[in-house]
């Protein structure tokens, strides 16, 4: 069996060639991206979050609306939030991951020790890293986050932008990517004893 030769960028048309790969390989991960976007946007609109974490939820937003200058602020925290803990979900769905769980009472786990489990997933998140169990490449991962964050931003204040100084409309993006998240880890976080 005579095997296909490596790409050599250097051999006459090797460079198109290359680069035609790359381009079918960016529009792969474009379109892989795109569905797992959708996907989570659509598990979003239903009722996505286990007990716990919609308990947990509840007590995040309502501290953020006692903290913040305008109650929108809370709302889009939430939407985002969702968001992120949907990627998570899709994410474990389509390598068939999906833990068999949630019959754990709310009120019987400790939010203290989640939240603390959820800001060290979270970190490592922001590094690049996976969060605990890797389940996607953390590229996609990555790149599936990015597209989220960035659409949150688009749909919530985009239209506000040009009213806002730069450094705040900075502290704003970093706000919304923190929930998305914030969302994505604490789904990673409640599940790592169950996978």
């Amino acid at each position: 069996m005579v095997s296909e030769p490596a790409l050599d960028s250097s051999a006459p048309g090797g460079e198109v060639a290359a680069a035609e790969e790359r381009s079918t390989e960016d529009g792969v991960v474009e379109d892989r991206v795109a569905d797992l976007t959708f996907k989570a946007r659509a598990l979003a609109q239903a009722h996505p979050l286990s007990s716990v974490a919609a308990r947990y939820r509840n007590n995040k937003i309502e501290a953020e609306r006692q903290t913040q200058p305008l109650p929108e602020f809370a709302d889009w925290a939430s939407t985002a939030f969702v968001v992120g803990y949907c990627i998570r979900r899709v994410e474990e769905a389509d390598v068939g991951a999906m833990p068999a769980f949630d019959s754990v009472a709310a009120d019987g786990v400790d939010l203290v020790a989640l939240d603390e489990s959820a800001a060290g997933v979270a970190s490592e998140v922001r590094l690049g890293k996976s969060a605990g169990i890797e389940l996607l490449p953390a590229e996609l991962v990555e790149s599936l986050l990015n597209t989220v964050i960035s659409t949150e931003i688009a749909k919530r204040a985009e239209h506000w932008k040009a009213n806002i100084p730069d450094e705040d409309w900075q502290d704003f993006e970093g706000y919304i990517a923190w929930w998305v998240i914030h969302g994505y880890s604490l789904r990673a976080a409640e599940t790592r004893d169950l996978q």
